[in-house]
């Protein structure tokens, strides 16, 4: 199989998801844009800038908007008639050729670290897990991510196996593009390189071609995340030189997700197309206190009569999103830090709920279970790829460095089932590995049997 035919594949694949079974199932929600992904895209297109309806904005990445408003810019229709699904047809399409390209990574380190056939199975298997496909009919950043993860693991392999300036500024590439499309990619680099030098050149003094590897990996890394930085800083006057805000309101977040009642499933965490919405509303609650008790606002997103994005309560004349989210982002830092160091065991308590929550929780009981069960047969799957990779004295621990990081990252903030998502087009590289293993013994086994069996009727 070449690359072009499990492009093909992935992609027709995911066109298919999309247009012929997404819009007409009622299990998941349906709206594309949620989280206004689509309307800052929307707004590039349209010459307004990276805005969300209020200004400059810093709370989103900017990488998976600018996409979205080139393709609409290419491929778009401004008819103000259309419904969601039909105005965000061309990053719907453009998010099944992410998922072609995915597919495309996916076969080719699963056919690196297993043979061939393994790797043919890699790609048939990944258009079939549902996390994988969920976020394909959303202007959501799932889809890009899922891409980005696996390259980080194709290419943490291929760094670890040998430190070059070539593969040290492509890793370099996709970790600074994948952490403009999601920060929680930003401190990643930094781990991996220690764990290099820890696995893979045991611990010895680097040589002087493994240096220049690592210099061009941050090198890459660091000239891709400036040019945003030097953005927001300039739209904040200062104040902000990070990729996206909202990092405190996230982390504050996961506290009101790790209660019993919730990891435990005695009450639906609320979404989706269930009619319910539990959590989203008691954490804004939440926060809406906290902020309060500082003398400010919290602003929830709306829709006037027309379709547009507005803020509730409308803000004073002459504040920005910038402006409000800034503001937010400091009152919640220092509730942050009061709470990590005034309540550490809270904390760590939230941390290791939050470990499970990553792979389950999402908005029903029955739901949750299902995509805990799927989740726990694809690691349990992944552990014996794993497992048989290393025998077999494949570098094959960056896979696992890219899993558990993001695991961890985000049970530190906030972490359901969505933020688990974009992993599983990884996971199915070593799950792939994990099927063929267990095949193999069992047609072993069946052989050792009929071989038994001959021997003994002779």
């Amino acid at each position: 199989m070449t690359p072009a035919l499990v492009f093909l594949y992935g992609t027709l694949a995911a066109l298919a998801f999309v247009f012929l079974i997404y819009f007409r199932q009622n299990m998941v929600q349906t709206r594309v844009d949620l989280n206004g992904f689509g309307t800052i895209a929307r707004n590039i297109a349209e010459g307004h800038g990276f805005s969300a309806g209020l200004g400059p904005t810093v709370r989103r990445g900017p990488l998976y908007p600018y996409l979205g408003a080139a393709l609409l810019r290419a491929f778009g229709n401004d008819d103000s008639s259309l419904s969601e699904a039909q105005f965000y047809r061309p990053i719907l399409i453009g998010n099944a050729v992410i998922f072609g390209f995915t597919c495309v990574v996916v076969w080719w380190t699963a056919r690196r670290l297993f043979g061939a056939r393994t790797g043919v199975l890699a790609a048939a298997i990944a258009p079939f897990i549902p996390q994988s496909m969920r976020y394909l009919g959303m202007t959501e950043v799932e889809t890009l991510m899922g891409l980005f993860t696996a390259l980080l693991a194709a290419l943490g392999i291929a760094f670890a196996t040998r430190a070059t300036v070539r593969t040290g500024a492509a890793l370099g590439a996709v970790a600074g593009l994948a952490t403009l499309t999601k920060p929680t990619v930003l401190i990643y680099p930094f781990g991996f390189v220690m764990l290099v030098w820890f696995f893979s050149w045991n611990r010895a003094r680097p040589s002087r071609e493994q240096v220049l590897a690592v210099i061009a990996l941050f090198g890459v890394f660091g000239a891709l995340l400036v040019p945003w930085s030097i953005r927001n800083a300039l739209v904040t006057h200062g104040q902000f030189t990070g990729i996206s805000s909202n990092a405190p309101a996230e982390f504050l977040r996961g506290y009101v997700n790790v209660q019993p009642k919730y990891y435990l499933l005695r009450q639906d965490f609320g979404g989706g197309n269930t009619g319910k919405e539990e959590w989203d509303p008691e954490a804004n609650a939440y926060e809406e206190k906290l902020l309060r008790a500082h003398g400010s606002v919290f602003y929830r997103d709306s829709s006037d009569p027309a379709g547009h994005r507005i803020l509730v309560p409308p803000p004073a004349p002459g504040r920005t999103s910038a402006d409000l989210e800034l503001e937010r982002d400091r009152i919640e830092s220092r509730e942050l830090k009061r709470r990590v160091l005034a309540e550490p065991g809270a904390f760590i308590e939230k941390f290791g709920i939050q470990l499970f929550t990553f792979w389950y929780v999402v908005e029903t009981r029955i739901k949750s279970l299902l995509v805990g069960a799927i989740a726990l047969i694809v690691l349990a799957l992944a552990g014996v790829g794993y497992a048989q990779a290393s025998r077999r004295g494949q570098v094959v621990w960056p896979i696992a460095a890219v899993v558990v990081y993001f695991n961890a990252i985000y049970a530190v903030f906030l972490a359901f089932a969505r933020y688990s998502m974009p992993l599983f087009p990884t996971l199915t590289i070593l799950l792939s590995g994990g099927l063929a293993a267990l095949a193999a013994r069992a047609l072993g086994r069946r052989r050792e049997r009929a071989s038994a069996a001959a021997r003994g009727a002779g």
